[in-house]
């Protein structure tokens, strides 16, 4: 089917220069207009004032004139606009109705021929990549087995040796790659059976050693519980023997416990050492009474000159106190009548500083006060004079409008 050919519409011609025709007459204005302006405007007096209002505005009824030509100009041009643009989108959107259609089924198909030959290709890699893992795992089978049992391994190469290992799938192209896997997978298991056999042999022999070492060790250590068992009953005697010597320099309450504690001690607890322990217990008991006795008398003593020292002390300490309070008690009178005198001072230095402050404040606010007046009646004095010069237009000629100007030329400094 051919397609019918399609008109293209010329382009527009635009006639711009048409719409410049409406400005001739507003532009055979300037030329004066600029005369005008060019002139210097003596604002200061009250006709030059005038004649500058008046020349503003003519210049802003000319924007103006300016302004609506283009605007009644332009207007039928936007509506011609509109209504192309109305059509235009009316024609596209009725081509886009009719190639819709047409273009769906276009796409419908590609996206058809696409999602098949996808399909294909993924079973294709699926095919492949299933073939490809199954050789994968006969090549890695052997790293299962690297520290593995004898029996294990023997297991895993009848299993690998059977017809059936690499009959139990079709491997289509791969049959030849599989069994290459299988032959190499053997050769490194029966390695790793070689050194199972060794490393299962080396281990009973170890085992064998180990077990003759731990009997060894069991001898030593119950010959070794003998000896402890007999130094620790002879450290014990010898702590005993001792124990006056280390009682030496104690009070009544140390010696006294260390009595206690040896009295406590039974002869039977030191198995075959008995008679010995006893001798010790009663021969240590007897320094230790001895020492008690010396200990009691010596802490009497101590007892005694500690009382009498402090007594003594405490009337040193007595007289001490009383020459001290007395001391304070004149340093706080004489700290007192300082205070007092430096509040007063204080107190007289604070009025002071008050009254000149009040004083300060009281001219601030009288300044700020006449600064503020003077403030409002210089902006309401700005404010009339911009009113009574805008009135003045408005004031025909007469003693009114003589008394305006003359109002207006003082205030602004101007020569009448």
């Amino acid at each position: 089917m051919e397609a019918p050919e399609i008109e293209v519409l010329d382009p527009i011609q635009t006639q711009p220069a048409a719409g410049l025709v409406l400005y001739d007459a507003i532009e055979s204005g300037l030329a004066e207009l600029r005369a005008a302006g060019a002139e210097a405007f003596d604002v200061k007096t009250t006709a030059g004032n005038k004649a500058a209002r008046e020349f503003i505005q003519r210049c802003v009824a000319t924007r103006t004139a300016t302004d609506e030509a283009y605007t009644n100009w332009n207007r039928p041009i936007l509506a011609q606009q509109k209504l192309v643009r109305e059509k235009r989108d009316e024609i596209l959107a009725s081509v886009k109705a009719i190639e819709t259609p047409v273009k769906e089924q276009v796409d419908a198909e590609q996206k058809r021929k696409d999602e098949e030959r996808i399909a294909k290709a993924r079973a294709e890699s699926a095919r492949i990549s299933a073939h490809q893992a199954c050789l994968n795992a006969i090549a890695m089978l052997p790293r299962d087995y690297l520290s593995a049992s004898v029996a294990d391994v023997e297991a895993a190469i009848r299993d690998l040796e059977s017809p059936e290992y690499v009959g139990q799938r079709d491997w289509e192209e791969y049959a030849e790659q599989a069994k290459e896997a299988v032959a190499a997978a053997l050769i490194t298991l029966r390695a790793h059976l070689e050194n199972a056999k060794a490393r299962e042999e080396l281990a009973a022999m170890r085992a064998q050693q180990e077990a003759e070492a731990a009997a060894r060790r069991a001898e030593e250590a119950k010959a070794e519980a003998e000896r402890k068992r007999v130094a620790g009953i002879k450290d014990r005697i010898h702590a005993i023997e001792t124990a006056p010597s280390t009682c030496i320099g104690l009070g009544v309450k140390q010696i006294q416990q260390r009595i206690e504690s040896l009295a406590a001690e039974a002869a039977d607890d030191f198995a075959e050492f008995q008679a010995e322990a006893g001798a010790a217990i009663e021969a240590a008991l007897g320094n230790l009474n001895t020492m008690l006795a010396g200990a009691r008398d010596a802490a009497e003593l101590a007892q005694l000159r500690a009382d009498k020292e402090a007594r003594e002390r405490a009337d040193r300490e007595a007289a001490e106190r009383k020459v001290r309070e007395e001391q304070e008690a004149k340093a706080a009178a004489e700290r007192a009548e300082r205070e007092a005198e430096a509040k007063r001072q204080a107190e007289a230095r604070a009025a002071e500083e008050k009254r000149q402050r009040e004083e300060a404040e009281a001219r601030r606010r009288e300044q700020e006060a006449a600064k503020a007046a003077a403030e409002r009646v210089r902006a309401q004095a700005e404010t009339l004079l911009v009113l009574l010069v805008e009135a003045r237009a408005h004031v025909p000629a007469g003693d009114l409008a003589d008394r305006i100007d003359a109002a207006i030329n003082a205030a602004t400094g101007a020569a009448e």
